[in-house]
């Protein structure tokens, strides 16, 4: 009894793993890159749509914290696709940090 107990938690462990991985946490540390872009892309709305647009301390601060995969990671979301930032501007936020500060 106690070996079907222990094997049943032991798998019900690797298939929330498995879970964890498949949604891209990891990548952003506990949080999926959906909700790391609300919550960090919020501040960063208007420069990732338009070059133009000034880039906000929120914002370029935001983006200091976060890795490049984790970056990544919320670019390739499938919230991105929804939410009409332009993957091609807001891949410059980095770059246009940098030169902000």
């Amino acid at each position: 009894m106690l070996k079907k107990l222990f094997f049943l938690v032991l798998v019900m462990a690797i298939v929330a793993r498995a879970r964890v991985k498949a949604d891209g946490h990891g990548v952003c540390g506990k949080y999926s890159p959906d909700r790391m872009l609300t919550h960090v892309l919020r501040h960063c709305a208007k420069p990732a749509k338009d070059l133009k647009a000034p880039m906000t301390p929120k914002c370029c601060d935001l983006v200091s914290k976060i890795s490049e995969k984790c970056f990544n990671a919320i670019i390739n979301s499938d919230t991105w696709k929804h939410s009409g930032i332009n993957p091609k501007i807001a891949l410059t936020i980095p770059k246009r940090c940098h030169y902000h500060l």
